[in-house]
């Protein structure tokens, strides 16, 4: 019988060998990728089947359990990937099984969160104990009896009831009741929507210059035509308005012609009729955000700066070949075109493409680039999208429908086979880095993808991270440039405002009197303003004017911002929620005040400056509905909003022309943070948002106001200076050994007492620190045990340790033992947490 290696979705660090299914005879042999249901001692756990193990020849004394059940019908991952999954288990420090778990979409797994179901043997259904058993009189007990079965919900009520657990286990035991997990599946849903195109010999008639240049194509089509009806001919018109002439353009959705005119139904099957237009059915691909996406016409001539660039990346993109490319160009200098041009190339060559993006937001900027050339081969994969709508898009991808994937760093996972191209934009961000369970790099996966594939991969940044440039100095990676933007506009004057020294005729406001001047001289223009305040909320925390008590969560220890539109406190960090309506809790005095700034408060502030400007914001509180992101984005699109305030996410990705003034309120929030890497994402920041002003014909202008105007991250981003900004950096992280001269692990310990806590950290530091000496590797820093310092976060303390060294493998070595040794050192009750490579020492 034919053995199997399989993968179990548990905290199990090493794979299992299960048998064939007793009795299954079709297939014959499990092909690699397929889900599973397995036992695991005395419960059944979903598996994934990673290769064939060998024959079952009978002269082994070890005994093999079988697989319970084949779950699917074909594989969900491609064998190519298995490879990919093992080595991110092995560097990582994660169990294999819950590696493909995080890969795969959520609605192509097992139920999330462990859904347990009970259910009742055919020995249990005659078993006297079971029947008589005084637990089972209850309402649940009698349902269980009856039906056979215990739903999941209730099944985790009576899991927390220390009586009943025992009770079960005693007849799990005795084979009375079976213990499995709920398997979900989830169907797919195509979306389908009726469009409609210009027929060939119409659009050629267009094209070809058959018509006078002065007549426009309606016209041009209604005079061939004059025998149809007024409202087809508004028809045309309206299809002619909405692009359907131009050479390539994608069809029409026949919803958006009906909500332009009322009568367009009709009078499409006349036009139908007439062999002017056809109609039919397609599956649809909508903005992830929910809106119609834009059709972006392809350039006709590129700049030198992409020509060059080009000239370099598709002799590899045609090989292929692996090589990490570093694309450094400034914002607004046309790497998208790079991205598609690159893309087409690999497609031609028949190989597909991956694209990551850093947040969904700007999955919907490049989606819409993609969409325009490559419609019926996209696909997205991002949290945006519905369960149904992943396990749509990831069935696509793995029937080869789907040749382009762009998604977030979940994408990398994507289930592309012939990988010729991977492309990671703005590679710098630190959201491509997963803070929880299987804490991974996305960037780094896709560097890691490419050289499995043999493939290239483009990181493209204005602002690339220190580590990724070293590496591009060091030639590690190839080094492309674009310092020209494409329309060929200057980058924008950037002011910077001490506020130590500035005087302001507005005390009561975060403007300094420059930032108002010229947020008054934007609108006398009848320009756009964009301001940038990097912190959500009204006010960063409630004080009391008499004792001066600062209000903190309940559940963590942080302060509570306060939200004035919903007269809430809210904590960011565990969602906990007090109204506003409340005395100290120190001294209960009335006096509460709200002190600090945040994005609803210069939202406000800015129209009490002008109040006859259209203002605007975007930020994670505001557009937690996508028809609401994408209403105040075509809002700034078409001139109707005066002045945008919002948080990162208005500082990258984002294109409009009209949008001349930037303002930064306040640019030192990250200067303080306690990560050697602050410096670096302040002067990232700024040069994103700072990106955004004179995109157009107009010249820009920045206005950043500090309180710490000589710091050199702030001089950097004025002057538009990554050199400088990078040799300071590396100056100083090279006498420190910090990355790119080191790499690091963070060692996270948490739990709900704090001095259990404490107590276990400081046996973890001691056990490291005497293994570290004893290793026969090279040294090893080991900086801790220390609170976090967000030392309570969800009733949870946390501290941390910090490793440091030159040699990748020592940390490795020192983090197998640590986790051999974890029960021995942290008891229960306790969680262990290793970050290799982190972002966040928060």
């Amino acid at each position: 019988m034919t053995r199997y290696e399989v993968a179990v979705a548990a905290p199990l660090r090493k794979t299992l060998t299960y048998a064939h299914p007793a009795g299954l005879t079709s297939p014959a042999v499990i092909e690699a990728g397929r889900r599973v249901l397995v036992p695991l001692g005395r419960r059944l756990v979903t598996g994934y089947v990673l290769a064939q193990a060998g024959e079952d020849t009978g002269a082994e004394k070890i005994q093999i359990k079988s697989i319970a059940e084949l779950l699917d019908q074909a594989p969900l991952f491609p064998g190519e990937l298995i490879p990919f999954f093992r080595w991110i288990a092995d560097y990582y420090h994660h169990p294999l099984g819950e590696v493909i778990r995080t890969a795969l979409p959520g609605g192509l797994t097992s139920g999330s969160g462990g859904r347990i179901i009970l259910e009742l043997t055919a020995r249990g259904q005659v078993a006297e104990a079971v029947r008589s058993a005084e637990e089972l009189t209850s309402g649940w007990g009698q349902r269980f009896l009856e039906s056979g079965e215990i739903a999941p919900r209730t099944v985790a009520g009576l899991r927390r009831k220390k009586k009943i657990q025992a009770l079960l286990a005693r007849w799990e035991k005795q084979g009375w009741i079976r213990v499995a997990e709920e398997i979900l599946s989830a169907p797919i849903q195509r979306k389908m929507q009726k469009v409609v195109a210009l027929t060939e010999e119409a659009a050629a008639g267009i094209r070809e210059g058959h018509r006078p240049e002065a007549e426009e194509p309606a016209e041009f089509l209604i005079r061939l035509f004059p025998e149809v009806s007024r409202s087809a001919r508004k028809t045309l018109v309206i299809i002619c308005e909405l692009g359907g002439t131009l050479a390539g353009a994608p069809p029409l959705a026949q919803a958006e012609i009906s909500r332009r005119y009322g009568g367009a139904g009709k009078a499409l099957a006349e036009l139908a009729a007439a062999g002017l237009v056809r109609r039919w059915e397609q599956q649809i691909y909508r903005d992830p955000l929910g809106g119609q996406l834009v059709y972006y016409p392809k350039p006709r001539q590129l700049t030198p700066d992409q020509e060059s660039v080009l000239a370099q990346l598709l002799p590899v993109v045609d090989s292929p070949s692996f090589q990490t490319f570093l694309l450094h160009g400034v914002t607004g200098c046309g790497k998208t075109e790079v991205y598609l041009r690159a893309t087409e190339a690999a497609l031609a060559a028949g190989r597909s493409v991956l694209v990551l993006v850093p947040e969904i937001a700007l999955a919907s900027q490049l989606e819409a680039h993609f969409y325009s050339r490559f419609a019926g081969e996209l696909a997205v994969l991002h949290s945006g999208l519905g369960e149904g709508e992943r396990h749509d898009q990831w069935q696509h991808i793995l029937a080869g429908r789907a040749r382009v994937v762009i998604g977030a760093r979940s994408a990398v996972f994507a289930p592309l086979t012939d990988l010729g191209l991977v492309i990671v934009d703005e590679e710098h961000e630190p959201a491509y880095k997963q803070e929880d369970g299987l804490r991974y790099h996305g960037r780094d996966l896709a560097v890691l993808r490419a050289r499995f594939a043999s493939c290239p991969v483009i990181l493209g940044s204005a602002t690339p991270s220190v580590v990724s440039f070293h590496h591009g100095q060091s030639g590690k990676y190839t080094l492309l440039g674009m310092p020209r933007r494409v329309t060929g506009q200057s980058l924008p004057k950037v002011e910077v405002v001490n506020l130590a020294v500035s005087r302001t005729g507005r005390p009561d406001l975060f403007f300094s009197d420059q930032l108002i001047r010229a947020l008054h001289e934007n609108m006398e223009a009848r320009r756009q303003s964009l301001l940038f305040v990097n912190r959500r909320g009204y006010a960063s925390f409630m004080i009391c004017r008499d004792c001066g008590h600062i209000v903190q969560c309940r559940h963590c220890q942080v302060s509570l911002t306060l939200h004035r539109r919903e007269q809430k406190l809210v904590c960011h960090y565990c969602g906990y929620r007090l109204t506003t309506r409340i005395v100290c809790p120190a001294c209960a005095s009335p006096k509460m005040e709200g002190l600090g700034l945040g994005s609803e408060r210069i939202e406000a502030e800015a129209a009490q400056l002008i109040p006859h400007a259209r203002v605007a914001r975007l930020d994670s509180d505001i557009t937690g509905g996508r028809k609401q992101y994408l209403a105040t984005l075509r809002a700034v699109r078409e001139g109707e909003v005066d002045i945008l305030v919002g948080t990162q996410m208005i500082a990258k990705g984002l294109h409009f022309p009209n949008v001349t003034l930037v303002g930064v309120i306040w640019a030192d929030s990250g200067l303080g943070m306690p990560d050697f890497r602050a410096a670096e994402r302040t002067f990232q920041l700024l040069a994103q948002v700072t990106g955004r002003a004179g995109r157009g014909e107009q010249p820009g202008r920045v206005i950043i106001q500090t309180y710490q105007p000589h710091h050199y991250s702030i001089l950097c981003a004025q002057r538009h200076d990554y050199s400088a900004l990078y040799n300071q950096e590396v100056g100083q992280r090279r006498e420190l050994r910090y990355p790119p001269f080191s790499r690091l692990v963070n060692v996270r310990i948490s739990g709900g007492d704090e001095e259990r806590v404490k107590a276990c950290a400081a046996r973890i530091g001691k056990f490291l620190t005497e293994a570290a000496a004893g290793g026969r590797s090279g040294p090893v820093e080991i900086l801790g045990p220390a609170p976090a310092p967000l030392a309570r976060i969800k009733d949870k303390s946390r501290w941390q340790l910090l490793l440091k060294s030159g040699r990748p493998q020592v940390l490795h070595e020192l983090c197998e033992r640590l986790l051999a040794e974890s029960g021995r050192l942290c008891g229960r009750g306790i969680d262990l947490a290793v970050d290799v490579d982190p972002e966040s020492m928060m």
